[in-house]
This record gives C-alpha cells, sequence and structure tokens, in this order.
C-alpha cells in the first residue's frame, strides 16, 4: 500500500515536474498525492484562474486520504491584500478536521521553528513578485536585510536555472548582510534543494526551501518523527 505510514497532499500551481524532491525528503512508508493547478505564466491573470481551482484540488487530495495539504503558490499568498488562500486553508480545515496551510504560510512557521528573525530572502522571481514576497515575510515579523533575485519571468525560466545560481545569489547576500541568522528561497520550481546543507555548512545558518518547510509542516501533521538526512537542520526538528 502506498502511504501505509501517511499521505500528505501538496497543491502545485504549475505544471509537475517537482515530484522527486519531495520524495527525497519524506521517509519510506510515506506517500506525496499531487494536484496541479495549470499556471503556464506568472500573470495576474493566472494567478487568478489558480484561485478559482485551489479548493476544488484540495478536496480532490483529501479525497484521496492526505492526511494533511499543503496549498503551494507564494504569489498566492505574497499578492492577496486579504486572507486569500490562507483563508481557504484554515475554513477548509476547520470544515473537514484535515490539517492545511499554505505553502509560504510552512515556510514562515520553519523559520520561526529555528530562531530565525534576521533574514535574507533569494528568489527566482521578476521584480513585482519581490515586493509582495518581501512585504509579506515582513508583515510577519522577520527583517528582511537583503534580497537577491534571479528575474525569471516566469516558472519554465525558473526550472531551467542550475543550482549555483541560487547557491550563488545567496552566497553574494550573506556577504552584503553577514549579521543575518537564517536564509529563505522560495519556490520549488529551481533547484534549491541541493543546496541547502552546503549553504548552511558555508554560512554557518539554516536554510529553508519551499519543498524542505512543506514536508517538514506536513510530516509533524501525520506524526511521522523522521526524515531522509541531507536537507538541512530544519528537518532534524520534526
Amino acid at each position: 500500500m502506498r502511504g501505509w505510514r501517511g499521505q500528505i497532499g501538496a497543491v502545485t500551481p504549475t505544471h509537475l515536474d517537482i515530484a522527486g524532491d519531495w520524495f527525497k525528503v519524506v521517509p519510506e512508508g510515506v506517500n506525496v498525492v499531487f494536484a496541479t493547478l495549470g499556471v503556464e505564466e506568472h500573470t495576474p491573470k493566472e494567478f487568478a484562474k489558480a484561485k478559482e481551482v485551489v479548493e476544488q484540488a484540495a478536496r480532490g487530495l483529501i479525497k484521496l486520504g492526505a492526511g494533511a495539504v499543503v496549498l503551494g503558490g507564494s504569489p498566492l499568498v505574497t499578492l492577496d491584500e486579504g486572507e486569500g488562500i490562507g483563508g481557504l486553508a484554515r475554513e477548509l480545515e476547520k470544515e473537514t478536521g484535515i490539517p492545511l496551510i499554505t505553502g509560504q504560510d510552512a515556510a514562515v512557521l520553519a523559520l520561526r521553528s529555528l530562531g530565525v528573525k534576521k533574514l535574507l530572502l533569494v528568489t527566482p522571481y521578476k521584480e513585482s513578485l519581490n515586493q509582495g514576497m518581501k512585504n509579506h515575510l515582513e508583515k510577519s515579523g522577520f527583517q528582511v536585510l537583503c534580497l537577491k533575485s534571479a528575474l525569471c519571468p516566469g516558472p519554465r525560466e525558473m526550472a531551467k536555472l542550475p543550482p549555483e545560481i541560487p547557491y550563488r545569489l545567496a552566497r553574494e547576500a550573506f556577504q552584503q548582510a553577514p549579521s543575518a541568522d537564517g536564509i529563505y528561497i522560495p519556490n520549488p520550481k529551481w533547484q534549491a534543494m541541493e543546496i541547502i546543507e552546503p549553504l548552511e555548512e558555508d554560512l554557518k545558518i539554516p536554510v529553508v526551501t519551499t519543498v524542505q518547510a512543506s514536508a517538514w509542516w506536513g510530516l509533524k501533521k501525520i506524526a511521522v518523527k523522521e526524515a531522509r538526512p541531507g536537507y538541512g537542520r530544519l528537518m532534524s526538528i520534526i
């Protein structure tokens, strides 16, 4: 049986190409089930389309037996002046009894659990999305000391970036703001998983990425107290 220890549901805005990253982290016996929203470009029209179907996707994952569900898509949170899909997650959790959270909120919880207050933000986003991300983090209580971005126009370009790009941007950010006590690298499309432990070893501060934080939260909620090694300090505090 797939997921004999539990199943985590993941809603991904763009077409799925990140399943392997989840299975690098979750241990034997834990399954991850996915629903995609079909976002092809980072535009207001595409984000609006995604918001219309995210509830249906989440309910479908719950019907498939997910014991916890993560609603991905940081811009669906950071660009919304209201509660956005964060409010939807809370409503569905109250209705169904299944824990739900946005990927962005999972990352915020992860950063807080690691004691991060002054962070470096490293993104693949274009400038219009970066400012919303920075504002959201500051409203959540973090001091963003430095922001570095690859300034990709959309998800296709992000997926083509090699891991040395986020690694280099993180090193540059740390050189500019060495008093930072953590690094946040959002978005699962670019290759950030491989650089978590190298950055932590080189800079001596914790690193949080989207898939890593989402898996951390999901494992906690399905009461599985382990993860595969090699993906940062966060995974040692499940």
